[in-house]
């Protein structure tokens, strides 16, 4: 009489692995993408180093006055670009971070100059983890006169995380 034992560990086996399936969709609709946080970081090229956070929450308002005051003419503490590193927490999908600058001139002759960036969110998890953290950086040549306007969003599926910050520069001798 043959003995089907085997068969049936195997069979509950895989009806086990088969219902972590369904869990791992549900936990990943029930932890979405979040921005924990974006930093503007200005790098001065006469030291190599990097200004603590500059960027402030865009809350519309004029960007006067300015609360970075920047010397071209100067060499030393003058910076011209700047280091965007944007946060985001959860669970592993398929979204992308989209990031955009919008240098915002004073005249307005001149229109706005836009940089906008797309860039697949790399989140690995480790065994046990609920979510993960990836660090996207992005860096912005030619500042230190205008304001920038700094939008960082995720898209997917369906848009779950938004951030908007501002870097309030002015510019003078």
């Amino acid at each position: 009489m043959p003995t089907y034992r085997p068969l049936i560990h195997l069979l509950v086996g895989a009806s086990l692995l088969l219902s972590l399936f369904p869990a791992a969709a549900a936990n990943a609709q029930a932890l979405p993408l979040k921005i924990e946080s974006m930093r503007a970081l200005l790098f001065f090229g006469d030291t190599g180093t990097f200004s603590p956070d500059v960027a402030e929450t865009n809350d519309g308002q004029p960007f006067v006055p300015s609360m970075l005051w920047n010397a071209p003419m100067k060499h030393e503490n003058r910076s011209t670009s700047v280091l965007v590193i944007v946060e985001v927490s959860g669970y592993p999908g398929r979204q992308q971070l989209e990031f955009v600058a919008r240098y915002i001139p004073w005249n307005k002759e001149s229109g706005a100059v836009t940089v906008r960036k797309l860039m697949p969110i790399d989140i690995s998890l480790e065994v046990g983890m609920s979510s993960g953290k990836h660090y996207a950086g992005f860096w912005l040549d030619q500042t230190g006169c205008h304001p920038v306007q700094l939008l960082a969003r995720v898209i997917g599926p369906k848009e779950t995380a938004r951030e908007k910050k501002v870097i309030k520069f002015g510019c003078g001798e």
